[in-house]
């Protein structure tokens, strides 16, 4: 007997970051020395706070509500007024097991194609073809490190039929952006919010990074632009360091109650409730604490460091590369080697990173997994291969010091991201 596979998920594969990440984990567990620059999972340790409220609340076994317990989006709703000056009832907010799967729901809620910035993260188009949904890709430049701009927006409304101009779209954006590692200004964000006005475009902002911003960089929401159009997902796992627990949120715009009852229908049926311990120690999480506040920043000035070094690195080799100013990412473009790669019998994206893997132990993605062509040698960059207690113990003994001396921090906090870029190096300078 022969399962049929759905049309709709012939062409859909295992997510990248996920696989690479499982494979470098089987190779490391057989004893292979691999340098992980693949998967951007925070390194650090659960913050103390965080941890007592989950043990204090692993007895908690009962379904909660599917829009997630009231506690935690009261919450919430004090988190996002505090840190980006943006009010929502707690009404407005669903609590739901990671923001990929609310973004999921949100695409399949809402009727209309998808328009899509590219380089993007790897889940986005996948999940909109998995409900037949038609996604347009847009071009972006690296003098706009790789953002969507109002030029962009109108060019590709251009190209579109009639009947397709017509049709409300979905405009999903991510910032700070993975796989870029840059994120939007303010005036960017009032420019395309104003054409998905005019243009009856719902938009998507993925904000997951929205804390883990450099210093003298400010985070936006194009909330604030476009309020009745933006649906906002966030979660725990990027500035927290919590990816394994799950949680994600959305924020829901003023008076989309059907929305939001279709929202909370799909995740009835699919999904109850994100896990009760979890949302009960995401109180902890989202509610205003010292300790906790000064982790979260403790951590992103590590972050910073260690991926504005991994950057310096790169310029010094001749990879071209937009500078980093949140997340801990980098998109490097290696078409400045590619005569001498060429020459390697290396002329893709995906053969260069099975390359570095092979040859010099390097773990990256490729950047078709991002949406961009094979041949354009675009690679995508995590920084965080470190120990991050060991990491954020050395940054605490003297902040001032490694914020000049990014180099004596990495070599002596994160060993392996030294070694990646040596062994990038050396792989480059190999060639003939």
């Amino acid at each position: 007997m022969t399962i049929n596979i759905s049309d709709t998920l012939k062409s859909l594969e295992r997510s990248a970051t996920l696989e690479i990440n499982e494979e470098v984990k089987k190779k490391r567990k057989e004893g292979k020395k691999v340098l992980h620059m693949g998967f951007g999972e925070s390194p650090f340790e659960v913050h103390p706070h965080i941890k007592k409220a989950l043990i204090d609340n692993a007895h908690r076994k009962s379904y909660l509500p599917t829009q997630g317990l009231p506690e935690l989006r009261e919450a919430i709703s004090g988190f996002y007024e505090r840190k980006f000056g943006l009010h929502y009832d707690p009404s407005q907010i669903i609590v739901g097991p990671g923001s990929k799967e609310l973004i999921f729901d949100s695409l399949l809620t809402i009727k209309g194609d998808l328009i899509l910035p590219v380089p993007f993260w790897v889940t986005y188009e996948p999940q909109a073809k998995v409900m037949g949904k038609n996604v347009t890709r847009i071009p972006t430049k690296y003098e706009d490190g790789y953002l969507i701009t109002k030029a962009g927006l109108e060019e590709v409304m251009e190209r579109l039929p009639a009947s397709k101009k017509a049709q409300q779209g979905i405009l999903l954006i991510n910032s700070p952006c993975n796989p870029t590692g840059t994120t939007f200004s303010k005036n960017r964000l009032k420019e395309i919010a104003d054409f998905a006005r005019e243009n009856k475009i719902i938009v998507i902002s993925d904000e997951i990074y929205g804390l883990i911003t450099f210093e003298g960089i400010e985070h936006h929401s194009i909330a604030h632009e476009y309020p009745e159009g933006t649906i906002v997902t966030g979660g725990l796992s990027k500035h927290q360091s919590l990816g394994g627990y799950r949680l994600g949120v959305a924020l829901i715009p003023q008076g989309e109650k059907e929305f939001l009852e279709k929202m909370l229908s799909i995740g009835s049926e699919t999904w109850s409730c994100a896990s009760a311990p979890i949302q009960y120690a995401a109180i902890a999480a989202y509610s205003e604490n010292q300790s906790n506040e000064k982790f979260i920043k403790d951590c992103t000035g590590v972050h910073e460091i260690v991926t504005k070094y991994v950057y310096s690195r790169f310029v010094e080799i001749g990879i071209k590369c937009p500078e980093p100013v949140g997340a801990f990412y980098l998109f490097p473009d290696f078409k400045p080697f590619a005569e001498k790669l060429e020459k390697a019998n290396v002329s893709t994206d995906e053969g260069l990173c099975k390359d570095l893997l092979e040859k010099v132990s390097v773990a990256m993605l490729p950047g078709t997994d991002f949406g961009m062509s094979k041949e354009e040698l675009f690679t995508r960059i995590a920084t965080v291969d470190y120990d991050g207690k060991i990491a954020l113990d050395t940054y605490l003994e003297s902040k001032d010091k490694w914020k000049k001396d990014r180099e004596t921090f990495v070599e002596t906090a994160c060993p392996n991201v030294i070694a990646a870029c040596n062994q990038i190096e050396k792989y480059l300078n190999q060639l003939s």
